[in-house]
């Protein structure tokens, strides 16, 4: 795999790519029973802690759910919606609401979900959302081409071309001609989803199209940053997505409007998230009303941390754009420095913290004793390695850039989600003959 296609560097947040077409891939998870300064290897380790990004109340303040990081805070204020904005630009479909069964909602709502192709074979899906045939998905299903496939669900193809796409906003407008005059599926936007709100997702996971899957709600304003998209204010979801449903739409089960786009999902413990409709639908009625002259690539820039432009490289973008090839292959000892982050926090999982202490530098351990971090975890319920990705500094070290999720009790009883940026140091120990790379300092970001 290309070492860009997975850099997403505004570690803000969760994340890495599980396909450019298909969902994004955030989180390799894991979960411990115990502590809390122990996110960095203690901060009497030469490292301090970030500041904490998000804190919730018990979980029986967090809608009932009994994951303590699930948060039922509310997303965009909806409650002013108009008629006109329930109406959409056409008619849709009802549900059970209107006396159909759920093969009923399924059947009628699967005929209007497409699977999106781009010239290089990468696969989203979408649905049609208004009378023009215009298709909502997602930015980063067709980002770099203005021309795609669609196929419906009967397996009928036909060419669709991008007419509006979002730079930071995760979302992308394809126009099919052929679907001109045909009946759209029907936005929610009189209201938000609910924590509890049963839910389908349908879409083309791993290019099976017409899969359905069911869940609900199970959390609600989560916000994170995948460059060069800002997600926020999203659905978290039970329904079981994969690579490919990116794009597809999440569904009301009783009723069968469209309540999101289905756009990420964690690559352990299968959590999906998904943009509500009714944050985005403006933005697309926009581009309906006036497709895009020229349409904006991806723009990387240089981050803070001096990452390149264009980090996918020329299979990303296509030839539509003219990219030449950038090499973009991780280097083995950005990998191997990669996994011994990931061999840390998998120890610390395991509550094996004599293994994580192990993966420290002789430095970094002379100033912190092996009791005071272990002791360190006493108060986490769960830490989650959000997002890794190494670089090479040129001298021998990798700088590895982490995004840390942790559940941690607080004083009140109750639980906070609290989230790191941090940044490690990586590399050879100086006379150390056995050749293990450790880790050699840290700090947050």
């Amino acid at each position: 795999m290309k070492k860009q296609a997975i850099i997403s560097i505004v570690v803000s947040a969760v994340v890495l790519l599980a396909g450019s077409a298909g969902s994004y891939a955030i989180h390799r998870s894991y979960s411990v029973n115990a502590g809390e300064g122990s996110l960095l290897a203690d901060a009497a380790g030469g490292t301090e802690l970030a500041s904490t990004r998000v804190t919730s109340g018990s979980a029986a303040d967090n809608g009932g759910s009994d994951d303590p990081a699930d948060s039922s805070g509310g997303g965009a204020d909806s409650g002013n919606a108009t008629d006109d904005e329930t109406s959409n630009d056409s008619a849709g479909q009802g549900g059970e609401d209107d006396g159909l069964t759920l093969k009923q909602i399924i059947s009628t709502v699967g005929e209007k979900v497409v699977m999106i192709e781009t010239a290089d074979g990468s696969i989203g899906s979408g649905f049609l959302y208004n009378d023009r045939g215009d298709i909502l998905t997602n930015a980063h299903v067709v980002a770099g081409y203005a021309d795609v496939t669609i196929t419906m669900s009967d397996s009928d193809q036909m060419p669709g071309t991008v007419i509006g796409i979002g730079e930071e906003t995760d979302v992308a407008v394809v126009r099919v001609p052929d679907l001109e005059g045909v009946e759209p599926l029907e936005l929610k936007l009189n209201a938000e989803a609910e924590v509890g709100d049963e839910v389908l997702a349908l879409g083309s996971p791993l290019g099976l199209q017409n899969t359905v899957t069911t869940g609900i709600v199970s959390g609600v304003d989560r916000t994170f940053d995948i460059a060069p998209y800002y997600y926020e204010g999203l659905y978290q979801i039970s329904a079981p997505i994969a690579p490919g449903n990116s794009g597809g739409p999440l569904v009301d089960r009783r009723t069968g409007q469209v309540l999101g786009i289905n756009s990420a999902v964690t690559d352990e413990g299968g959590i999906g998230f998904s943009i509500p409709v009714i944050s985005i639908v403006d933005s697309a009625k926009g581009w309906s009303d006036s497709p895009m002259d020229v349409l904006p690539a991806p723009d990387y820039g240089y981050d803070e941390y001096g990452l390149p432009t264009d980090e996918y490289g020329d299979d990303y973008y296509g030839d539509d754009y003219g990219y030449d090839d950038v090499p973009v292959d991780a280097t083995e000892l950005e990998y191997a420095s990669e996994d011994v982050l990931y061999a840390f926090y998998d120890a610390v999982a395991l509550q094996d913290y004599k293994t994580a202490y192990n993966l420290l530098g002789a430095e970094w351990q002379a100033k912190q004793s092996y009791k005071n971090f272990a002791d360190g975890y006493k108060d986490t319920l769960g830490v989650y390695l959000d997002y890794c990705i190494g670089v090479e500094n040129g001298d021998g070290t990798v700088s590895v850039y982490v995004t840390i999720s942790a559940d941690e009790r607080a004083e009140s009883g109750g639980t906070t989600t609290e989230f790191y940026d941090l940044v490690y140091q990586v590399g050879y120990e100086a006379g150390d003959a056995s050749d293990v790379l450790k880790m050699i300092s840290g700090k947050s970001e």
